[in-house]
């Protein structure tokens, strides 16, 4: 089981995934970023979507919580281009 799904199941809460692809200073002028969310319950993901545009940035959910697992691994791969020396945002077609 994932951790995001266990963490719900165990505690019975409702857990989105989200807010985890940049560092906290990032949040200061969030303007133009795009916050993945996680979730199964919508009223949840509602409230955390509320929370990212409160924040100036524009919430993208991306389906249920089983789906955080992939947002975890692409948070790995974005760190490890950081810290090598690489632009992520270059690894990544833009639209």
């Amino acid at each position: 089981m994932r951790e995001a799904a266990e963490i719900a199941e165990r505690s019975g809460a409702h857990v989105v995934k989200a807010f985890h692809l940049f560092p906290a200073a990032h949040w200061a002028d969030a303007a133009g970023t795009v916050v993945p969310l996680c979730g199964d319950h919508q009223p949840a993901l509602d409230t955390a979507a509320a929370l990212v545009r409160d924040l100036g940035a524009t919430p993208a959910v991306l389906g249920p919580l089983s789906r955080a697992r992939q947002l975890e691994e692409v948070a790995g791969f974005v760190i490890g281009l950081a810290f090598a020396g690489t632009n992520p945002n270059a690894a990544i077609p833009s639209t």
